[in-house]
């Protein structure tokens, strides 16, 4: 099979049917919230007032649900109150909002500086930090709390759900919200049922997103779910591609120039490049073999952790979020490339990061974690910004061909080196290439060998 090149992925031109393809991507994917309804929810509790749970909370009040945001910290509710007015403000001089509608949503808000038990909750969503310790203490006390009906959610992006839920005396009542930043406008929730989450739950909860103006993806209970797992890899490559010698301006423009919402290291820079080292470390003590890029822990240990820090992969003007180069950074990279630094075209930069989230889609569909492969395609471009004209990567991959996708990754893997084994194609990828198989349309696939 001839690969498909580094120019042909980079010239592709987007794909006629995306729009209509996404479309009913997303309705299948909310399929089950047909069952559920979202008037089970109207009280939310959200236990902590960092960027997440403040946007988490304007997300429902948005979508007419009353509020309380907790926090143990003063300084913190304070913030988050002068956040939400910020955001509420800035749409009605935007014209999005009335003056009169941003003052009710503003007081469906309420802020709480302690927990204490409320029998008019229907929902609690913890958005605490990512720490498993720290979530199994806190959903053990919003368990005991809350009123014995009240859906219990958790909001991580990679923790295990079926942990958090055994602090619990309720496992049967808790799910995994997945928020997207920011939470209030990201059109997608990641829902992550563990082993014991009643189904009637999950249906209210898929039906509640739709009210929230969110496409609801149900996503296995594993290691970053559907979502992070794919950034994960997208952003790993992304720093391999790094310390071979590329900026991270040039891996973002061309990225962004091929359709992408925003690039991974605009990304990191914004969700703050901590959170991910926190993830990376957990995983390395747990596999000490795992293939990891080393730079970007280097950056996190010098303390550039992004906007919040005033530098990251780029550096920021005092109270700007505007981008600027970081000669800092481009040293380091000549640091770490060292004496094989090369240049690294455009071309090879969106190959690679597209083509190893297309595998690594293809390893989440053969391990059961998403229902349909055309789920995979709505989290990423509701979430994560993959071009929406070239319909997500199981759609692009199967335009392009998947054989010809094979081939080019056989080819990116010869030249790898010690990094060979993370182009290993997917045997899933591998046996729909053989039977002209699509991944957009796996679940018929499935369904055609079980017969």
């Amino acid at each position: 099979m001839t690969p498909v090149t580094q120019e042909q992925i980079m010239a592709a031109e987007p794909a006629g049917d995306a729009a209509a393809y996404l479309a009913g991507a997303a309705a299948l994917a909310a399929e089950r919230a047909k069952r559920g309804s979202d008037s089970r929810v109207r009280k939310v509790l959200v236990c902590g007032a960092g960027a997440m749970g403040r946007d988490i909370a304007l997300a429902f009040a948005n979508a007419g649900r009353s509020v309380v945001l907790q926090d143990i910290v003063p300084e913190t509710l304070l913030d988050a109150r002068r956040g939400i007015i910020r955001w509420l403000d800035a749409q009605v001089d935007k014209g999005r909002l009335s003056a009169v509608t941003a003052k009710s949503r503003m007081a469906a808000i309420q802020f709480a500086g302690k927990l204490i038990p409320d029998a008019t909750l229907d929902m609690v969503v913890e958005a605490v930090p990512e720490d498993l310790a720290l979530k199994q203490r806190i959903m053990a006390t919003l368990a005991r709390l809350a009123p014995g009906q009240a859906i219990l959610a958790t909001n991580t992006s990679t923790l295990d759900i079926d942990a958090i839920a055994a602090a619990t005396n309720s496992p049967d009542r808790v799910i995994g919200t997945h928020f997207f930043m920011p939470a209030q406008v990201t059109p997608l929730l990641e829902l992550v049922p563990g082993r014991q989450t009643a189904p009637d739950l999950v249906d209210d909860v898929m039906a509640l997103a739709l009210a929230m103006a969110k496409t609801p993806v149900i996503a296995g209970n594993a290691d970053g779910f559907i979502g992070n797992r794919l950034f994960d890899r997208f952003h790993q490559e992304a720093m391999f591609l790094l310390e071979e010698g590329a900026l991270p301006e040039q891996v973002d423009a061309a990225l962004e120039r091929w359709g992408y919402a925003i690039g991974p290291f605009r990304t990191l820079d914004m969700i703050g490049n901590d959170i991910p080292w926190t993830v990376r470390k957990a995983r390395l003590q747990a596999d000490p073999d795992r293939i990891q890029p080393l730079i970007g822990d280097i950056l996190c240990e010098r303390g550039w952790l992004g906007q919040k820090s005033g530098a990251g992969w780029y550096r920021y003007g005092l109270g700007s979020r505007r981008p600027e180069p970081n000669p800092r950074v481009h040293a380091l990279i000549t640091q770490v490339a060292g004496a094989g630094r090369r240049h690294v075209t455009a071309e090879e930069i969106v190959a690679r990061c597209v083509a190893t989230v297309i595998n690594e889609a293809a390893k989440i569909l053969d391990e059961g974690l998403a229902v349909r492969g055309s789920d995979i395609d709505v989290v990423q471009v509701k979430g994560y910004g993959f071009p929406a004209a070239r319909g997500g990567p199981m759609h692009f991959a199967d335009e392009v061909g998947l054989g010809r996708i094979i081939a080019l990754m056989e080819d990116i893997r010869r030249k790898a080196g010690w990094k060979a084994p993370l182009w290993q194609p997917s045997p899933l990828l591998v046996k729909l290439a053989a039977s002209n198989g699509r991944l957009s349309e796996w679940e018929a696939y499935r369904a055609e060998q079980t017969v």
